[in-house]
């Protein structure tokens, strides 16, 4: 359940279109000596399934990458070269590669199954502590700087791709993937300096500048960056703005952390630290002395406290986890079905489906969530409003519930109620940038409709009418034509 299953990577180029999952018995016949349990869903690197292997009798990860992409005829080779190097990264903070092949049309990877929470969980959970922030930094350092001199890049360093097991142990996942997905990718071999190809972009909001303006040019810097961005989102509760203010500005912290944080995010890779070593030692060393500020005792305390606060929120997380997986009906199964239907626009057995998943456990938020965007995408804008109000009962911060209301005030003209929701779900939910924009533009209020219109389209997500906003607001009008597309009826 820790996969990266929630937020999309980012490709340049065109490709074919994602196809929805295929349900485990259909993938079962192609993979005799696994028992596949499950569908966890489908992510920005391709399906994942949790199996059973037979022979050792233990649960791991079966990973179908990119089923839309089985007939391109160069994606053998680079699938073949690109899972072997990654196959022989052994280290116990990166995500083991057990197996990886084609089976029945199927490129796969057999991957560790980490039983625990992926980091964006624990954020969603609550803010961390500087110092549980400072525990994780080393490990994610030393698993980036064990695959930078093997040459590999990982190129989508977020919360979704940094997984916490149920000890604590921390482990990246996905590492070097969106390589292997990648377009035209035939520039280097394992072992010699990875540069990053036009086609892996990363995710808007963590990638390097260069990775968008110059992907040729990002090479293992791009990571050191996106580090930063997540070291800062520890410690802050939010991205890094288009204009970065120091983390102490935003939190009480040490402001020695600003110039640690601050240099990884420098725009210009030879400004930032240039291994992930030279991070991890700026880490410590302030740990160091952070400690060194408090008697032994104190110190001794602040230590397991940093680990222990960490293991309560995800062991707590994988124990409510665990109960979805096991509560008579399968609620979580019944969630992740039932936004499988919502992907294909099958907007009444969607529902159906997140419905039997809240009668069997009422505070299962994500189903909850699947109801309102089922409603509001099926114009039942009263039952949506209920649905997220559910939602945010049991998790106040949850960034979709919070986006969906404001979507749907925003389409009453309730606009003071719109822009309180939009800005709370803005810092993790992009969709709100675009509604943030719409919703200055059509109030006149051109700065800040160009602050959020400039974030859309700085993410790589425009569309047409997200670039005309943008032009609107710095043109400070806003034509006929385009408020008769963004002005509510």
């Amino acid at each position: 359940m820790a996969l990266n299953l929630e937020t999309e990577t980012m490709f340049t180029g065109e490709a074919p279109a994602a196809q929805p999952p295929l349900p485990p018995g259909q993938i079962a016949p192609h993979f005799p000596q696994l028992e596949v349990l499950e569908c966890l869903g489908r992510g920005g690197m391709g399906v994942v399934y949790k199996a059973r292997q037979k022979t050792l009798n233990r649960v791991v990860a079966l990973k179908l990458l990119a089923p839309e992409r089985v007939n391109d005829p160069k994606f053998a080779d680079r699938f073949v070269r690109e899972a072997q190097a990654l196959a022989a990264l052994n280290h116990p903070n990166i995500v083991t590669i057990h197996d990886f092949g084609l089976a029945g049309g199927f490129y796969f990877l057999l991957m560790e199954f980490v039983d625990g929470l992926n980091l964006r969980r624990v954020l969603q959970a609550r803010k961390l502590a500087p110092e549980e922030a400072l525990a994780i930094v080393p490990s994610i350092c030393d698993a980036l700087q064990y695959a930078h001199v093997r040459g590999i890049v990982h190129r989508d360093i977020k919360p979704e791709n940094i997984l916490l097991d149920k000890e604590g142990k921390v482990k990246i996942a996905d590492f070097g993937i969106a390589k292997m997905l990648g377009a035209n990718n035939d520039a280097s071999s394992p072992g010699t300096p990875e540069r990053a190809t036009q086609s892996a972009l990363g995710t808007p909001g963590y990638h390097a500048p260069e990775q968008k303006t110059d992907p040729q040019r990002a090479d293992t810097r791009a990571d050191i960056y996106s580090m930063g961005v997540v070291f800062y989102e520890m410690l802050t509760g939010e991205l890094p703005g288009k204009k970065i203010e120091p983390p102490s500005k935003k939190v009480h912290i040490d402001v020695r952390l600003d110039a640690v944080v601050m240099r990884a995010l420098e725009n210009a890779p030879e400004l930032r630290w240039q291994t992930a070593r030279e991070l991890r030692t700026q880490v410590e060393t302030l740990t160091a002395d952070f400690m060194s500020s408090h008697s032994r005792e104190r110190n001794a305390s602040m230590k397991k406290s940093a680990i222990i606060i960490t293991l309560i929120i995800v062991c707590a997380a994988a124990a409510v986890l665990a109960a979805y997986r096991f509560r008579p009906g399968n609620s979580q199964q019944e969630t992740q079905q039932g936004w499988n239907l919502w992907q294909q626009r099958k907007l009444d057995d969607a529902t159906a489906m997140f419905n039997k998943a809240v009668k069997d456990d009422p505070k299962n938020a994500d189903a909850w969530n699947g109801l309102g965007w089922a409603a509001f995408n099926s114009g039942n804008s009263g039952d949506a409003e209920k649905a997220f109000q559910k939602v945010l009962s049991i998790n106040p911060d949850h960034p979709a519930a919070l986006n969906g209301l404001g979507q749907i005030y925003l389409s009453q003209k309730k606009y003071g109620d719109a822009e309180k929701y939009l800005l709370q779900a803005a810092p993790q939910a992009p969709a709100a940038w675009y509604g943030l924009a719409r919703l200055y533009l059509i109030q006149g209020k051109f700065d800040d409709a160009q602050k959020w219109a400039q974030q859309v389209v700085d993410s790589g997500q425009a569309d047409q009418i997200a670039n005309a906003m943008l032009q609107a607001a710095k043109n400070r009008a806003l034509p006929d034509s385009l408020r008769v597309m963004i002005e509510p009826r």
